[in-house]
């Protein structure tokens, strides 16, 4: 028997500890290896995808090219059917899918393992001989010039693959296909960088005549015409690809030949046209604070091309919100600030062809201060100059008078107030972006003369109750004390105001108010005197005139009751105080015009013996007030009547 001495037993624990540990894993070996097999897995299956991807493309490509040549051999077979097969051929210019596969449509994409292909065809007559370099640069026009054809293969998809391009040149035999007496116009087409634009299609017009031709490698169109004898014929010659524009940013240019004389190559017209690009200008806060559509509406921005045709290449935008998207433009580099007045620096970026280039403007308010508003003012209206003439005007907004804060412009200030609705300010007044000098509110000042005895008040248009024909009543809360106008001048917010004047108080009993001349409009930083006018008359009917003695009454109006006639005749009538005729004896009823006051209404015996004292009957009494406008009588000479307030 072994004796286990301390040290024995620890040996033996420690191999007991060795063996455990050799019979399993521990966690992060096992999650190290799940991430080392994820990483071979994702390295794995990218090299399958791009393998298939290769294999797909490799096949469309295969497809793409038989197509080309399929169309190509189609165009040889109908080059030779007959002597104007090559004529045929080129008037038709730049087709798309002419030739469909078995049951396919002429037009229509070819489907090939389910996969669209679109077969683009140009043909061109190539013109020059062999020390032209193309005939839109010049060299010596050949007799019997040769058809060039390009086909062009394009598919869904096609990712970094270029498309599938197959071209050939085809002679017609000598003395077919073009005669010696035909002309050609030979069309250059570079892009923003002064480089060839190839596979733009350029289209040659004239009266009753329309053909089509494309751009080659050279960027040079050619198009075969036909001119009149003698003088020859000018043709119109324009593009118009989508998306594409020239440097003025027309997306179907045109220019003209002049005269093309037969047996010619004219090459005078040229275009510079390229993918058109967008601009994006978005205003910035320079205090680095978040702007929003409303605090910018309405507001200028000036872009700035560094190539441009005309006289500038500056173009004034209003924008509606922090960004605005400028499309159609021709690719060059573009800058852009705030406003209309160029600052010493402004940013600026390269657009290129169908791209998109970012300007961030620094947006700045106009700023300014406003001092002597009218008294009450409770806020203050900055609209537009042009916008209207009221405070809700389009582009109307609230401003804080202590620091004014607007779009840099033109502005019209207005004010509102406890007693006045909207009162008219400055005009006209340009504020710069940044600060600018205070405003100074100009008052308007008003002096009253020949006002009746009370007190005189004065109601803002928009705080009446109503359109006012008489004093407001209840509804003159917000009219305003200005009995010391009878003395001086004193200062009114400018607007349109009815003055009365009442026994007392804004709502008090009506003493006078001048109908016809309510409501006064009292313009900005004006002095102006009202003279109080005349009270205004009311029309007063009389019915019933009566008969004496087998003739009709005149009838008379007086402000005194000692009316006397001497005759038959009504103009005989007299009185000490004011008399006015209403009739003369033609009708039973008589209607005039009668001051304010109280009159007297009398008959007037027009016989020859006067049935009548003095010829004259009262027949009732006309109490005209402040606010009257109209009163009917019905006279009575046995009990006159009162009428009136």
């Amino acid at each position: 028997m072994v004796k286990r001495t301390p040290a024995t037993r620890a040996a033996g624990a420690l191999r007991r500890v060795r063996g455990s540990s050799d019979t399993g894993t521990t966690l992060i070996e096992v999650v190290i290896a799940a991430v080392l097999l994820g990483i071979l897995s994702t390295a794995v299956l990218g090299i399958i995808l791009q393998t298939q991807a290769v294999e797909v493309g490799n096949r469309a490509r295969v497809a793409a090219a038989n197509l080309a040549a399929r169309e190509i051999d189609l165009v040889r077979e109908e080059f030779l059917r007959s002597e104007t097969a090559p004529l045929d051929l080129e008037a038709q210019g730049t087709v798309t899918n002419p030739h469909p596969l078995a049951g396919g449509t002429a037009g229509e994409p070819l489907v090939v393992d389910g996969v669209p292909y679109t077969v683009v065809r140009s043909v061109g007559w190539i013109t020059t001989d062999q020390y032209g370099v193309s005939a839109c640069e010049g060299g010596n026009l050949v007799a019997y010039p040769t058809l060039g054809v390009k086909v062009t293969v394009t598919w869904p998809n096609m990712g970094s693959i270029r498309p599938v391009t197959s071209s050939t040149v085809l002679a017609p035999e000598k003395g077919t296909g073009v005669s010696t007496d035909e002309s050609f116009v030979a069309v250059k087409v570079t892009g923003a960088d002064a480089q060839p634009s190839v596979g733009r299609t350029v289209r040659v017009q004239s009266s009753g005549f329309t053909r089509t031709g494309t751009t080659d490698e050279s960027g040079c169109a050619v198009v075969r015409v036909s001119p009149a004898t003698g003088s020859g014929t000018e043709y119109t010659v324009s593009l118009g690809d989508p998306g594409y524009v020239d440097i003025s940013g027309n997306n179907t240019p045109s220019k003209t030949t002049g005269l093309v004389a037969r047996g010619t190559l004219n090459n005078s017209v040229r275009f510079a046209y390229d993918l058109a690009g967008t601009v994006q200008i978005v205003l910035t806060d320079p205090a680095g604070g978040s702007l929003s559509n409303a605090d910018v509406a309405g507001s200028q921005v000036t872009l700035v091309a560094a190539q441009y045709s005309g006289a500038s290449g500056s173009t004034v935008y209003t924008v509606s919100g922090v960004t605005t998207t400028i499309t159609g433009l021709w690719p060059t580099q573009y800058s852009a600030y705030f406003g209309t007045t160029p600052p010493a620096e402004y940013p600026a970026a390269a657009l290129e062809p169908g791209g998109t280039a970012t300007l961030e403007v620094p947006f700045e308010f106009a700023s300014t201060t406003i001092t002597g508003l009218p008294a009450g003012t409770q806020s203050v209206i900055a609209v537009p100059s042009g916008a209207g003439t009221t405070c809700t005007s389009p582009g109307a907004r609230t401003v804080n008078a202590a620091d004014a804060r607007v779009l840099p412009g033109t502005w019209d200030f207005f004010a509102t107030g406890t007693t006045f609705a909207c009162s008219p300010g400055p005009s006209g007044v340009v504020l710069a972006a940044g600060v600018n000098d205070p405003i100074a509110w100009e008052p308007t000042y008003l002096q009253v003369v020949d006002a009746p005895a009370g007190t005189l008040w004065a109601l803002e248009m928009g705080k009446a109750p109503g359109a006012l024909t008489t004093c407001p009543g209840s509804g003159g809360g917000a009219a305003v004390n200005i009995d010391a106008a009878r003395s001086g001048f004193v200062p009114i917010p400018a607007g349109s105001w009815y003055l009365y004047v009442t026994d007392g108080p804004a709502t008090g009993s009506c003493v006078s108010f001048p109908r016809t001349y309510n409501p006064r409009t009292f313009d900005y930083a004006a002095q102006q005197t009202f003279a109080w006018p005349p009270p205004d008359p009311a029309t007063v009917t009389v019915t019933g005139i009566p008969t004496v003695r087998s003739r009709r009454a005149g009838l008379v109006a007086s402000t005194a009751a000692d009316v006397r006639c001497t005759s038959t005749n009504t103009s005989s009538c007299t009185s000490s105080g004011t008399l006015v005729i209403l009739s003369t004896g033609s009708s039973s009823s008589a209607t005039g015009q009668l001051a304010q006051g109280t009159w007297y209404v009398y008959g007037h015996d027009r016989g020859s013996r006067a049935t009548w004292t003095n010829r004259v009957q009262l027949g009732g009494t006309l109490i005209i007030g402040p606010s009257t406008t109209s009163l009917t009588l019905a006279y009575n000479g046995t009990t006159p009547r009162t009428v009136g307030p």
